[in-house]
């Protein structure tokens, strides 16, 4: 079976999880325009499967399949493409023309499964990314610091930490990333910290204790994998992908809303509890985020890819 992986023009592409699952199955790997920019598919190698890493591919994708029927076109989403916040005139017009081409959909979350089964009758599969950067750190105690890392996608909740923070003032906030731009200063106190886009993000893994991430919508953020493995304590909203596996007593890490004074509260609470808990805690996110190594997941998206193939045969 031949495949070709496709990803588009984009800094943020391709990303290295999908680039890694792609590399499992497929030998080749394709840029395309953003928009409906120009593009030869004359240079796409017979393909059994067009693996798409965004639908912003498909229209090149469907011209290829147009003069190779037999192609299936596979497409992941890890993002807010269903998101039913997201889902403009101009988005639903587009999904109307081309949707019809994809044969099957592979998401990196429950919820982003459910949203695409919504909207499609296509097969879907779950495959969870992998940790990429990983740190294991001896949390020899404990502090009442806080991150948050991301890009400056509002949905992410950055602008609810920043706000909740009103209500926690003798906690600090580290903001790391682009998510910084969309901060404006006026929102930014004393015990709020913008550090902008670093080159390591370890030494925010060993400055802080908890990570937060109170997203309206956030598919499976890898850096919460990360968080979890370096030690930190989550504290995730139940928009967030993670939120699926946090089950038993770490259903306490997973905010139920958003609101800027329940965020504080849940810190609050949190805190408060022993040590002993709070190791305990640490040592089952520990737990949980070292099944998601690479290896483990590049094997499960081989499994399930031959499933979904599977399917659509």
């Amino acid at each position: 079976m031949k495949c070709t992986f496709l990803y588009p023009d984009s800094p943020k592409s391709p990303h290295y999880v999908h680039k890694s699952w792609a590399e499992s199955v497929s030998k080749k790997y394709i840029k395309t325009p953003l928009g409906f920019g120009f593009f030869n598919t004359n240079i796409i190698p017979e393909s059994d499967v067009l693996i798409l890493e965004s639908l912003y591919c498909l229209p090149f994708a469907r011209k290829y399949k147009k003069n190779n029927p037999n192609c299936k076109i596979i497409v992941i989403i890890a993002d807010t493409s269903f998101w039913n916040k997201k889902l403009s005139i101009s988005r639903k017009i587009f999904y109307k023309i081309y949707l019809k081409h994809v044969d099957g959909f592979i998401t990196v979350s429950n919820r982003i499964k459910k949203d695409v089964e919504n909207y499609t009758k296509k097969p879907v599969i779950v495959v969870r990314p992998f940790i990429v950067n990983k740190y294991s750190l001896d949390r020899k105690c404990f502090n009442k610091n806080i991150v948050f890392i991301g890009n400056d996608s509002k949905e992410k909740g950055f602008l609810y930490a920043v706000n909740a923070m009103k209500y926690l003032e003798d906690f600090d906030l580290y903001l790391v990333g682009s998510c910084c731009k969309k901060v404006d200063n006026s929102l930014v106190s004393n015990n709020i910290h913008k550090e902008g886009s670093v080159k390591s993000i370890k030494k925010y893994f060993q400055l802080n204790t908890y990570y937060i991430h109170p997203a309206d919508f956030d598919p499976s953020p890898v850096v919460v994998w990360e968080a979890m493995h370096a030690g930190l304590i989550p504290i995730i909203s139940k928009d967030v992908g993670q939120s699926e596996v946090l089950n038993g007593t770490l259903k306490s890490l997973v905010l139920t809303d958003v609101n800027p004074e329940t965020i504080a509260k849940r810190v609050k609470d949190i805190d408060k509890l022993s040590e002993k808990e709070k190791k305990n805690i640490i040592n089952k996110c520990k737990e949980i985020a070292s099944n998601y190594t690479k290896e483990k997941s590049i094997y499960e998206f081989k499994v399930k890819f031959k499933e979904l193939l599977n399917l659509i045969n």
